[in-house]
């Protein structure tokens, strides 16, 4: 009896753990994670798969990552490793990140997913916890990447991350700047050079749309 109910202890304690699928990085521009979120975020499925170039961003050599959950001393620890471009294995990590679920932290290991600075912005924190399905900063759009081109399936059974981005979110580098906007749940970007030389266009992806090559759905 006596180990049957350890092993039952041992199941209750796998399921919660295994219950927990998703990281997520909700962005915020006080040390306290208690204003107003703003800014650019993830929502990343747990698995030891890389990830490579998370948040599809612009570098022209993109990084890989691996996010994983680790418990010590009864407590739930989220490990956020960076690797060298040319480990596509991921087996040596370059930078490491630490933090306890549900913790308000420093965002600069996360990769940018944009060309450039975030106006009117110095520093941004993430309050980073697990959960069951994806939770995402509200008013943002939303870059979703799945694994393959399949047009038919494009859900949290196989969401690989979601890039959340503010609306009104405004990013600068030189004489060029790009605006994201969400109207009506549509996507749009408002690129502009000189702050004057404006084109606002629809980047709206759906999952069974033609020619989405990278399996990525953008709505808001």
């Amino acid at each position: 009896m006596k180990i049957l109910y350890t092993l039952l202890i041992i199941l209750f304690t796998l399921g919660c753990v295994v219950k927990s699928k998703f990281i997520n990085f909700i962005p915020y521009q006080d040390y306290e994670c208690s204003t107003t979120s703003f800014g650019f975020g993830y929502s990343i499925a747990v698995t030891e798969d890389c990830i490579y170039n998370l948040g599809n961003g612009p570098s022209s050599n993109p990084l890989s990552y691996t996010v994983g959950v680790e418990t010590f001393t009864n407590e739930t620890i989220i490990v956020f490793k960076t690797f060298n471009n040319t480990d596509l294995a991921c087996q040596t990590p370059i930078h490491q990140e630490d933090f306890y679920n549900n913790t308000c932290t420093q965002s600069n290991f996360l990769p940018l997913p944009f060309n450039g600075t975030v106006v009117s912005s110095n520093f941004q924190f993430s309050l980073v916890f697990l959960t069951d399905e994806p939770v995402y900063s509200p008013n943002s759009l939303l870059f979703s990447q799945y694994p393959e081109p399949n047009f038919n399936e494009c859900d949290n059974s196989n969401l690989v991350f979601t890039t959340t981005i503010s609306n009104g979110l405004k990013v600068e580098n030189g004489v060029y700047s790009t605006t994201y906007i969400c109207n009506n749940h549509t996507a749009y970007l408002n690129n502009c050079i000189d702050r004057t030389n404006c084109k606002l266009s629809n980047i709206t992806l759906t999952c069974n749309q033609g020619g989405n090559v990278n399996n990525q759905v953008n709505y808001c």
